[in-house]
C-alpha cells in the first residue's frame, strides 16, 4: 500500500520530534498558567462531617429517607447541609405516599441555588404524575435549567393541553404529537400520561404511538399500549414484537391481503436486527401502501441499514419517497433524515453481501451510475431537515460539497464561508477548502486575581470544591455550572482560572469555552504533565499533540474518572485492555489498582494507541476510531468498503454516533495542540487521507 500523507512517515516522525522538543522548551505559563495545579483526584475525607455526608449520599441512593434524616444533625450548619435537606425532601416526594411538605420551605431557604432548581424539577415531576396541573403550570416558569428531562417536557405539554380548551389547543396537540414521536423516552411516566390523554381524547392514533415505542425498543410499554386494541390484535402485537420474523413468516401467504397496521409494525420491529429481511417483507406489501406508510417502513429500514453500513440503504431510502422524515407523527425524523443524508454520501462505497436484495427501484430520482456520493439525494435530504438542522456545520459543509460537485461554485463557497470562522472540525475543513490559515487567538492577559479570589468565595464554588474533594463529581459539576450562568467573559475567564488553581481542568476548559469574544486557547487546551508526556511518547515516536488531543476528549484531564462501562483514568483504559497492554510490553510490577495512576495510565494508554495505530496501517484517523470503538469494529467497517473512501466522508458515515463525534474532536484537538507545539504546517485534511478497504484479518488487540 502506498503511504498517504496521513501516515506516520519520516516527515511526521520529525514533526513529532519537533513537537516533543517544543513541549520540553515551553514555559509552564504557556501551557496551563502561572502555577502547576494540584489535581483534584483523590477523595479527601477530613472529619466526621464528611463521613456523614458520604453515608447520607449512599442512603439517599438506597431510598432510605430515615437514615438521611438521622445523619442530618451531624451536618447541620456546614457547607453541604443543603444536600441532606435536599435528599430528604426529594425522597419524600418519590415515596409510596408522596409528601411535598418539605418542598416550599426548601425552595424559600435555598432560593437561587442549583439544589433549589433541582428540587423544583423533582416537584414538577411529582405534580405532573398526580395531575395537579394548576400548581405545575404556576411553578414550571421558575425552573431554570432542569427542563430538558424528557418526562418534564411531556408533562409541560400535558399541563398546557389540560388547562387550555381554546383556539390554541390544536397547536398544542401538534406539538405534543411531534414530541412523542421524537423524544428519547416515549415510554416514561410523563410521556405515557401525555399519550394516554391524547389517545383518550381521540387526537392521537394508537399506531404512531406503537411505532414510537418500538423504535426506542420499549417493548413492555408497547405491549401495554396495545391493550387498547381488540384482544386479538393485542395478542398478535405481543407475538410479533417478541418474534417479528417468525410472525411475518407465519402470515407470509396472505401478507399482501391483510390490513397494513400489524405487518408494518412487525417490519419496523424486524428491521432492528435484520433490515435486509425486513426489506423483503416490505417489498411484498409495498404496492398496497399509502405514501405515508411507505415513508415509515422504508425510512425505518433505511436508517437501520445505514447503521449497519449496508450498501442497499441508499436505495431503500429512495423507496420511501418524499415523505421520509416528514410529518408530525414521523418517528425520529432528525435521525432518519441524517441517516438518509449519510446513505447518500456513502452510495457506492460498500459491497453488497452475496445474494442480498437491493430493492433499489428509487422512486425519487433515477439511480445514478457514478460510483460515488449521490449529491442530488444528499441535497434533497438536507432540504427536508429543520432550519436548525440545516444550519448545523455538518450539513452546511456537506451541502457545500454537493454544490461543488454540481458546479455551483459560488453558492458552495458562500456556504463554506458561513462556517469557516467556527473553531471546530467542520469549521476548519471549510476554512482549509477556502485556503484560510489556522490562526490561534493571542493569549489574553491573566484574569484579575481579585476577581478569581472573589469567585472562589462564592457559596456555589465553595460547595463545588468540597464536593470534588469528597469524590462527588456529578454534584460538584452541577454546582459549578450553576455559578457560570449569566457571567460575562471576564468572569468566565476568571472562573476558568479558578478551575486551574483547584486542579479541576475539566472545569477550566468548560468555563473558558463559554466565553464569547475573549478566547484563551491555553485554558481551553491545557498541556499538563509535560515532562511525563515527553518521557512517555519519545520511545514510541508518537506525536504528543495527538495524545493531548485524545486525553482532552477522553477525560478532560480528570485523573480518577471512571466511565459508566468501567474505563479508568486520563486515557480511559478498560481494565482488560490495561492488563493486555501491560503483558504485551512487559510492564513491571503491574497491578490493576495502579491503572488510575497518571504515570501508569499515560504509559499504557499511549502504548495501546501505538498498537492500534500500527494495526490500522499508520492512520491516525482509524487509530482514533479504534481507540474508541475497538479495532475489530474499525476493521469491519473497512472490510465493508468496495473502494477507497475520502477520509472526511468515512468519518461522517461512522455508524456509531459517539465514535463519529469522538474522531472529529480528537483530530481537531490534535491540530490545535500541534499549532500550540509549533508543528510544521499541517492541515486537518492531511489527517483525513483516503481510507482503503481492508479484510478483517485476525488480531488479538482488544
Amino acid at each position: 500500500m502506498k503511504p498517504g500523507p496521513q501516515h506516520w512517515q519520516p516527515a511526521r516522525v520529525r514533526a513529532a520530534a519537533l513537537a516533543l522538543a517544543t513541549l520540553l522548551l515551553l514555559p509552564l505559563p504557556a501551557i496551563v498558567g502561572a502555577k502547576t495545579p494540584v489535581p483534584a483526584s483523590a477523595v479527601t475525607v477530613a472529619n466526621g462531617v464528611d463521613e456523614a455526608v458520604l453515608a447520607a449520599r449512599v442512603a439517599a441512593a438506597d431510598g432510605d429517607v430515615d437514615r438521611v434524616a438521622a445523619l442530618a444533625p451531624q451536618v447541620a450548619g456546614t457547607l453541604l447541609a443543603p444536600y441532606l435537606d435536599y435528599w430528604q425532601a426529594s425522597l419524600r416526594l418519590r415515596g409510596q405516599n408522596p409528601d411535598d411538605s418539605l418542598v416550599r420551605p426548601f425552595l424559600a431557604r435555598y432560593a437561587g441555588t442549583a439544589l433549589a432548581d433541582r428540587l423544583r424539577a423533582d416537584w414538577l415531576l411529582a405534580l405532573g404524575s398526580k395531575g395537579d396541573f394548576a400548581t405545575f403550570d404556576a411553578e414550571r416558569h421558575h425552573l431554570v435549567i432542569g427542563g430538558e428531562d424528557p418526562q418534564l417536557s411531556c408533562y409541560f405539554l400535558l399541563a398546557r393541553y389540560a388547562l387550555n380548551d381554546g383556539q390554541r389547543r390544536e397547536q398544542i396537540v401538534r406539538e405534543a404529537r411531534r414530541n412523542l414521536a421524537s423524544t428519547t423516552d416515549p415510554g416514561g411516566d410523563g410521556c405515557t400520561a401525555l399519550a394516554e390523554r391524547l389517545l383518550n381524547d381521540g387526537v392521537l392514533s394508537i399506531w404512531p404511538r406503537l411505532q414510537a415505542l418500538v423504535e426506542r425498543n420499549q417493548i413492555p410499554a408497547a405491549e401495554q399500549a396495545a391493550a387498547r386494541l381488540s384482544p386479538a390484535d393485542a395478542i398478535a402485537i405481543k407475538r410479533l414484537l417478541g418474534q417479528p420474523g417468525a410472525w411475518l413468516a407465519g402470515v407470509e401467504a396472505h401478507l399482501d391481503r391483510m390490513p397494513h397496521s400489524l405487518p408494518l409494525l412487525a417490519i419496523v420491529a424486524l428491521a432492528r436486527d435484520a433490515p435486509d429481511d425486513a426489506a423483503k417483507y416490505a417489498e411484498r406489501i409495498d404496492p398496497a401502501l399509502t405514501p405515508e406508510e411507505r415513508a415509515i417502513v422504508w425510512g425505518r429500514i433505511g436508517r437501520l441499514a445505514q447503521l449497519k453500513l449496508l450498501p442497499e440503504a441508499h436505495g431503500w431510502f429512495g423507496r420511501g419517497g418524499d415523505l421520509v422524515g416528514v410529518g408530525i407523527d414521523y418517528v425520529r425524523p432528525v435521525d432518519v433524515l441524517e441517516a438518509r443524508a449519510r446513505a447518500a454520501l456513502r452510495r457506492g462505497a460498500g459491497s453488497a453481501a452475496p445474494g442480498a436484495s437491493s430493492a433499489g427501484d428509487d422512486r425519487e430520482h433515477p439511480v445514478e451510475t457514478d460510483n460515488g456520493p449521490d449529491w442530488t439525494a444528499l441535497r434533497k435530504a438536507i432540504a427536508r431537515m429543520s432550519p436548525d438542522q440545516q444550519a448545523d456545520p455538518t450539513w452546511v459543509y456537506w451541502n457545500a460539497q454537493a454544490l461543488m460537485a454540481q458546479d455551483k461554485i459560488e453558492e458552495a463557497r458562500a456556504g463554506l464561508r458561513s462556517i469557516s470562522d467556527r473553531f471546530s472540525y467542520y469549521g476548519r475543513l471549510a476554512a482549509e477548502q477556502l485556503d484560510l490559515p489556522l490562526v490561534l487567538a493571542p493569549r489574553p492577559e491573566a484574569p484579575a486575581s481579585e476577581l478569581v479570589d472573589e469567585l472562589a468565595q462564592r457559596p456555589g464554588f465553595l460547595r463545588a470544591r468540597k464536593l470534588y474533594e469528597l469524590g462527588m463529581r456529578e454534584e460538584g459539576t452541577r454546582e459549578w455550572n450553576w455559578e457560570l450562568r449569566g457571567m460575562d467573559d471576564a468572569s468566565l475567564h476568571a472562573a476558568a482560572e479558578l478551575g486551574r488553581r483547584l486542579g479541576v481542568l475539566d472545569r477550566m476548559i468548560a468555563s473558558s469555552e463559554r466565553t464569547r469574544t475573549l478566547v484563551d486557547v491555553g485554558q481551553r487546551y491545557p498541556m499538563p504533565y509535560r515532562d511525563l508526556m515527553a518521557a512517555t511518547v519519545a520511545p514510541l515516536a508518537v506525536d504528543p499533540a495527538w495524545i493531548y488531543g485524545l486525553i482532552r476528549q477522553e477525560s478532560r484531564f480528570i485523573e480518577d474518572v471512571r466511565s459508566n462501562v468501567g474505563a479508568i483514568g486520563l486515557m480511559q483504559l478498560m481494565p482488560s485492555t490495561a492488563r493486555f497492554v501491560a503483558h504485551r510490553i512487559g510492564f513491571e510490577n503491574y497491578r490493576a489498582d495502579r491503572v488510575a495512576d497518571v504515570q501508569v495510565n499515560l504509559r499504557l494508554g499511549t502504548e495501546y494507541l501505538k498498537l492500534v495505530f500500527d494495526d490500522q496501517d499508520g492512520q491516525a484517523l482509524l487509530a482514533s476510531a479504534a481507540y474508541n470503538a475497538g479495532p475489530h469494529r474499525v476493521r469491519k467497517w473497512r472490510a465493508a468498503l468496495a473502494r477507497p473512501l475520502d477520509g472526511a466522508l468515512f468519518v461522517e458515515t461512522i455508524p456509531i454516533e459517539q465514535t463519529r463525534d469522538y474522531v472529529k474532536h480528537v483530530l481537531f484537538n490534535t491540530l490545535v495542540y500541534g499549532a500550540l507545539l509549533d508543528h510544521p504546517a499541517e492541515s486537518l485534511r492531511s489527517m483525513l487521507g483516503p481510507v482503503t478497504p481492508q479484510s478483517t484479518a485476525a488480531s488479538d488487540l482488544p
